[in-house]
C-alpha cells in the first residue's frame, strides 16, 4: 500500500479513475479497469500490474518515469506470488488462469501414440466417507485406458475397468459432481456439479498427476452438463440458468454466452471434431450449435420430454439423444432429419452413449441397462438393477458396459 500509495494512487483514484483503473480500494483494484484485471494471485508474471511497473509491457507505470527501485518491484512480486492479500488476515486468493496450456493443435481422431495415460501416485484415502452409498450421478470411461471415473460426495473415485482395481481419489470440494468426461485423447478429466441452488463450477484434471489445470465457471446453482472440446480449447456448460456458457481454456475467460433454452439445461457434448456442440433441456428442447460462432445450427424437434443426454457418433455425423419420453433417436447433422427414433426404457431413459464401433448403450427408469445397433435393434438387456438406472457408458475397448444406479 506505502509503494501504491507514493506511486499509482495519485492517477487511479474515484477522481480520475486513468484507464479506469482504481487502486486505493482493494475491491476496485483486484476487478482492473478497461483493458481487464491486472492480478493475477499467485502469478506476477500474468499480473499486469507487475509488468508495466517492471517495464517488461507497455504502457511503463509510473509515466515519464523511471521504473521502480529494485527492492519495492520485489516487494509487489510477493505480494502477488502470495495471493494477493488484503491485510494479514486475509486468505490468500487463486488464481482463475489455466497452470498449463492444454489445448491441442487439431481434434484428436484416433488413439494417441505411445502408453495410454494412466493415474499415477493419486491420493487412495477417500475425501468423504458416509454411512451408505449415494447415487451415481456421474460416470465416464476413458476412451483409450481402461479406466473408469465415478462420482461420489465431493470426490471423483477412478478404478480399472478390467480389473476392478481402485486407482485413487480426486477431491471435488465444490460438492457433488454431476458430469464427468473424460477429453477425446483421453489425457483429461473434466467434472462438473456443485451445491444445489448455490454453486457450480466445472473442473479439469491431469488424469496422471491428478493435478487441477483449469477451473471455470462460477454459477449460482449446480452445473448439470459440460464438456470439453476435442482439440482442449474451449469448455462449455449448462444449468438452472437456462445458459450456454463457453469458456476458452487459454485464459479461462467467457466466450460466448447462448440464451436459447426455455428450461434448465440438462444434457450437452462438444462433437468429436470439435465444430457443433449439442444441448438439451427438460422442456424437450434439443439444440446444435457452432462451436466457434455459437450460432444456431440446428433445432431438432421430436421429443416430447426432458432430454436426459446426447452423445455423438465418431464421425460427428449423427447425434442420439435420450428423454424421459422414453426415447432414443438419431440424427443426422446435414440437415437435422430424425433417421431413427425407438421407445427404449418404459418411464424414461436416463442415459445414453456411442462405442467406437458405433453400437449403442443406455439405460433407464425400467432399472435395464441395453445395447442397441443403429437401428434400434436390441442387441442386449442385461441383468436389471435393483432400484432406477442412472447413467452408463463403455469402456475403452467396447468389451464391457458399467452402469450405475441409485443405490450406488
Amino acid at each position: 500500500v506505502p509503494i501504491l500509495r507514493e506511486k499509482c494512487f495519485g492517477c487511479h483514484n474515484p477522481d480520475k479513475k486513468s484507464g479506469g483503473l482504481i487502486l486505493n480500494n482493494f475491491t476496485s483494484l483486484m476487478a482492473g479497469g478497461g483493458s481487464g484485471v491486472i492480478i493475477e494471485p499467485g502469478n506476477p508474471d500474468e499480473s499486469t500490474l507487475y509488468l508495466v511497473v517492471t517495464h517488461q509491457e507497455q504502457p511503463f507505470m509510473p509515466p515519464m518515469a523511471d521504473k521502480l527501485p529494485q527492492a519495492q518491484l520485489d516487494i509487489i512480486r510477493k505480494w502477488i506470488e502470495g495471493g494477493a492479500l488484503e491485510n494479514t488476515g486475509s486468505k490468500a486468493l487463486a488464481s482463475k488462469k489455466p497452470k498449463v496450456d492444454i489445448s491441442l493443435k487439431s481434434a484428436p481422431t484416433k488413439k494417441p501414440d505411445g502408453p495410454p495415460p494412466m493415474p499415477q501416485n493419486l491420493l487412495l484415502e477417500p475425501v468423504v466417507r458416509t454411512a451408505r452409498s449415494s447415487a451415481i450421478t456421474a460416470i465416464a470411461t476413458s476412451p483409450w485406458s481402461p479406466m473408469v471415473a465415478v462420482a461420489g460426495q465431493k470426490q471423483v473415485l477412478l478404478y480399472q475397468s478390467e480389473t476392478l482395481e481402485f486407482l485413487g481419489v480426486l477431491p471435488f470440494p465444490e460438492g457433488l459432481p454431476t458430469v464427468l468426461k473424460f477429453s477425446r485423447n483421453g489425457s483429461l478429466l473434466l467434472a462438473a456439479g456443485g451445491r444445489g441452488a448455490k454453486a457450480g463450477r466445472v473442473v479439469v484434471w491431469n488424469v496422471v498427476t491428478g493435478e487441477r489445470v483449469i477451473e471455470v465457471g462460477d454459477e449460482f446453482d449446480t452445473v448439470l452438463a459440460a464438456d470439453i472440446s476435442a482439440d482442449q480449447t474451449r469448455i462449455a456448460l449448462g444449468g438452472p440458468s437456462k445458459m450456454i456458457r463457453i469458456y476458452t481454456t487459454a485464459d479461462g475467460q467467457l466466450e460466448h454466452e447462448i440464451k436459447k433454452h426455455t428450461d434448465w439445461v440438462t444434457a450437452l457434448e462438444f462433437s468429436p471434431d470439435g465444430v457443433l456442440i449439442a444441448t438439451g433441456d427438460r422442456n424437450g428442447g434439443l439444440f446444435v450449435w457452432e462451436a466457434n460462432t455459437a450460432r444456431e445450427y440446428l433445432n431438432l424437434r421430436a421429443h416430447s420430454a426432458t432430454i436426459t443426454d446426447v452423445s455423438w457418433r465418431s464421425d460427428s455425423n449423427v447425434l442420439a439423444s435420450c428423454s424421459e419420453d422414453t426415447t432414443i433417436r438419431l440424427w443426422e447433422m446435414e440437415n437435422g432429419g430424425n433417421i431413427k427414433g425407438w421407445g427404449a426404457h418404459g418411464g424414461g431413459v436416463a442415459s445414453v452413449e456411442f462405442t467406437h464401433d458405433g453400437r449403442i448403450a443406455s439405460c433407464g427408469r425400467d432399472r435395464v441397462t441395453k445395447t442397441w445397433d443403429q437401428n434400434g435393434a436390441q442387441q442386449r438387456a442385461f441383468d436389471a438393477f435393483g432400484d432406477l438406472a442412472l447413467s452408463v457408458t463403455f469402456n475403452h475397448d467396447g468389451s464391457r458396459v458399467i452402469a450405475g444406479d441409485w443405490t450406488g
